[in-house]
């Protein structure tokens, strides 16, 4: 409904503060009136409002055909948005006539004087950023002023005031709210410069901050008060910021409205909607009365107040400028940014409600002297800090923090995404903490200077922690969160196949999202990805320790190649990134026994084996994870050093009943091994296994699975021989080279024993007359003619190694060779008959072979 507001009627009435009191009694068209106290200034009678208004009137009168002409023009002077271009205070009053008429754009500069201008519903003023002065004095409905309830008014891009100060003079702002209730003004990009005003008086409504704007209100003068005389202001968006101080007022902002018609009834706020920013500097306390404040900022916003730079001492300098009973809200939203500067701390009194600090939020509350918080020993008052990004508190009291609740009651509390780092100094001014301590999460308790853990906190302070923060003129709790640092890595549990990687780093503030190892076949490779053989992603961690802080971890690496040196690095990374590589560990796997055979006899084996070399695989990554090449075979397998065969009667190997013998390496990288086992005992079940010393110089005992074994036998020598045989010259070869050669035929000796046997020829004997008569040469230089005999025995027809058989054989025997179970060798006979062209003679002789085991 809209409304008209009467001449009003002005007395002084004094008050408490040495502040004398204006109560504006206004008649509204539907006979509603309200009393406002307000501060002392000179009393006004009706005779000088109506002076006044009589002056400005004859001065209109007096233009008004002047006014007229301008008139038919603005008339016709409208933009292409429906705004009405008024170029003067004059043209303004006129279109103000017109209650068709909502929205004007000023095409000038205009004073509107000690002159009235009723604004209603919906009604904009586009200053087009030209400069709007006028004079209130102590008059309400001089300027512009609404009295409708539930109007909104805008006025965007104007400045009220010279930038000197001059031009913006009086009470009760440049808009004046009557007692209409849930008026609300809109302010976007406006700028307010007075030394000797008010900018904001709406006590039933509220007051919404649009844009850029930029006020300098510093009061020397009559009319110098708060800021606002509101119950509630919001920086809707744009950036506010505000200097005000005042030589009269005790509060930035006076808010009084209990009326039940106001949407914020009994309240003191405000609010810096998401991604707002507002600045204040005042030399005032924040608020005067008694009804409950709260500070809002929503997320993203940014709220700086400054209460330092301008201070003036004594009351002022209080936040509150009354003793605090109603409860008082602190409420700092997600991703915002706070910083309060005070002279003292916040006196709160017996006040309840809170302070919360949310996710990601940086704030700062800097105290000059004395604590964060005064409080009563009844306030339920409380901190809590929910992910927050940074909160610090300074003060020059100990335990900075100054809330005094009872005891065992939670007043002061944080949790975290990530870990929280709590810094307490000693002194305010100092930069380096007496102590750092890091939590997730906690509850405490705190009575001015004494800390108190909450039962069953899962992490609570130590005692040594505690007395730091009872110690402390600043506390800083800051989320702390680093890429992972003091990389620590340990390989245990060796295999010839595998390794289990023992990981543990400090994760700064967040747990690990990923760890990473790499294993390198070269110290020289190592921190360089692309040299890796192996890549072991770790991103489960089910079974792991990984927390904000201390962490562990564990992998196991398979397919790795037998009897090879690795180094094994390892990188973790979490929310604020990836950390270095780790320092590099050596690690070794160990020989793999590939295979092992037995060649046995009756009293001797030889033993036969393989280890395993270059069977691993590897994968390429020369091109980067994205494009690594799998099931590379391995290439980088150390040498083996030794080979002891270990053999005994009993499977489990006891050191007493164990003997060993060593093998001889053969083979590219010494993987060969061979070794013969003698002095066995006949058939006995002889359990076999190797001690291998690798690359890493460790012996590490093998064996195969089943346990490789053989049994000996009785020992059985058995060697058949020849009984006769012939040899013979040939009569055709008579007058040829040949002439005179010996030949036989070829003869079988053969093994048909159990164990290798050795075989030689010990004596030669002459059985005839014949024989009696030849002369057995040691060699084939004879002399022709004469009765002279070379004869050989050949082994398997062997020239190149004959065996010249005559009567010195039981001096010097002649070894035929080793027969080897089964094996056979074939003789014969060979030389030169030095005389055959003599009659035909037949020698006879004895041979006699020598047959043993052969202990070689």
């Amino acid at each position: 409904m809209e409304q008209s507001i009467d001449q009003p009627v002005l007395t002084s009435e004094p008050t408490e503060e040495n502040e004398t009191s204006k109560s504006v009694e206004t008649t509204v068209s539907d006979s509603s009136s309200i009393q406002e106290s307000t501060k002392e200034e000179e009393p006004i009678t009706s005779e000088k409002i109506t002076s006044s208004n009589d002056i400005n009137n004859s001065e209109n009168q007096n233009n008004s055909e002047i006014n007229s002409e301008r008139m038919l023009r603005a008339d016709a002077s409208q933009d292409a948005d429906g705004f009405w271009l008024v170029d003067s205070a004059a043209t303004l009053t006129e279109y103000l006539k017109d209650s068709q008429k909502l929205k004007f754009r000023l095409t000038n500069n205009i004073d509107l004087g000690t002159s009235g201008y009723q604004l209603k519903d919906s009604m904009i003023i586009d200053g087009a950023n030209h400069i709007i002065t006028y004079d209130k004095g102590a008059s309400a409905t001089r300027g512009f002023y609404a009295n409708q309830a539930n109007a909104v008014i805008e006025i965007r891009n104007t400045q009220f005031g010279n930038s000197d100060g001059s031009g913006a003079v009086g009470y009760y702002g440049f808009l004046s709210g009557g007692s209409a209730a849930n008026m609300t003004f809109i302010f976007d990009g406006v700028d307010y410069y007075s030394t000797n005003g008010q900018m904001i008086y709406n006590i039933n409504g509220s007051v919404i901050m649009r844009g850029q704007n930029i006020i300098d209100q510093r009061g020397t003068s009559t009319y110098s008060q708060e800021w606002a005389e509101i119950n509630y202001v919001e920086v809707q968006s744009g950036h506010t910021s505000i200097k005000h101080s005042s030589n009269q007022t005790s509060a930035f902002i006076w808010s009084t409205s209990t009326s039940s018609a106001n949407p914020y009834s009994g309240k003191s706020q405000i609010v810096v909607r998401e991604n707002a920013q507002l600045d204040i500097q005042t030399n005032s306390n924040m608020t005067y009365g008694t009804l409950a404040p709260s500070y809002i900022v929503e997320r993203n916003a940014v709220f700086n107040l400054d209460k330092v730079s301008l201070a003036t001492g004594g009351a002022r300098n209080q936040f509150f400028a009354s003793s605090q009973t109603q409860p008082v809200l602190f409420d700092f939203q997600e991703n915002t940014q706070v910083d309060f500067k005070l002279p003292l701390p916040i006196n709160l009194y017996t006040a309840k409600g809170g302070l919360t600090i949310a996710e990601n939020a940086d704030v700062s509350i800097d105290v000059a002297s004395g604590a964060i918080f005064t409080t009563a020993a009844s306030s339920s008052f409380s901190i809590s800090m929910n992910k927050a990004k940074r909160a610090s508190f300074s003060g020059t009291d100990s335990g900075t923090i100054g809330l005094n609740g009872a005891n065992g009651a939670k007043n002061l509390s944080f949790t975290s995404n990530y870990l929280q780092k709590i810094e307490t100094f000693s002194s305010k001014t100092n930069s380096t903490p007496t102590q750092e301590i890091f939590k997730e999460a906690s509850d405490l308790s705190v009575q001015g200077t004494n800390f108190t853990n909450i039962v069953g906190t899962p992490n609570p302070f130590s005692i040594q922690e505690i007395s730091a923060l009872k110690n402390s003129q600043k506390i800083v709790f800051s989320e702390f969160m680093e890429v992972p640092n003091q990389l620590g890595l340990i390989a245990a549990d060796e295999t010839d196949t595998s390794v289990l990687l023992n990981g543990s780093s400090v994760n700064n503030g967040s747990p690990a999202s990923e760890v990473k190892f790499f294993l390198f076949t070269n110290e020289d490779d190592t921190s360089d990805l692309r040299k890796a053989k192996h890549i072991v992603t770790l991103n489960n961690f089910d079974d792991q320790e990984n927390t904000a802080l201390d962490s562990t971890y564990k992998v196991k690496v398979n397919e790795l190649n037998p009897n090879t040196t690795y180094w094994a690095q390892m990188v973790v990374v979490n929310q604020a990134g990836e950390s270095e590589f780790s320092g590099a560990t050596s690690f070794t796997t160990k020989p793999q026994l590939k295979n092992i055979t037995s060649n046995v006899t009756t009293t001797s084996a030889i033993i036969n084996g393989e280890l395993a070399s270059d069977t691993g695989k590897w994968t390429d990554f020369t091109n980067g994870e994205a494009a690594a090449i799998p099931d590379q075979t391995a290439y980088y397998g150390g040498n083996y050093q030794q080979v002891k065969v270990e053999y005994s009667k009993n499977k489990d190997f006891p050191v007493d009943a164990t003997k060993s013998q060593l093998a001889t390496l053969s083979g590219d990288k010494n993987q060969k091994f061979s070794t013969k086992l003698k002095g066995l005992d006949g058939d006995v079940t002889y359990y076999v296994r190797v001690r291998v010393t690798g690359a890493s110089g460790e012996e590490v005992v093998l064996a195969m699975n089943p346990l490789t074994e053989f049994q000996t036998v009785t020992e059985i020598i058995k060697v058949e021989v020849p009984i006769e045989m012939a040899f013979q010259t040939q009569n055709k070869d008579l007058g040829t080279s040949k002439e005179g050669e010996v030949s036989s035929s070829e003869y079988q000796v053969v093994n048909k024993g159990n164990t290798p046997t050795k075989l030689s020829i010990t004596n030669l004997t002459k059985e005839n007359t014949a024989a009696n008569q030849l002369q057995l040469l040691d060699s084939l230089s004879g002399n022709s003619g004469q009765d002279e005999l070379a004869l050989q025995m050949l082994v398997d027809n062997k020239q190149e190694a004959p065996l010249f058989l005559t009567s010195e054989l039981s001096k010097n025997p002649l070894s035929i060779g080793i027969l080897n179970v089964n094996e056979e060798k074939s003789l014969s006979l060979k030389g030169k008959y030095f005389n055959p062209t003599k009659q035909a003679v037949f020698p006879t002789y004895k041979v006699t072979f020598k047959v043993e085991k052969n202990e070689e």
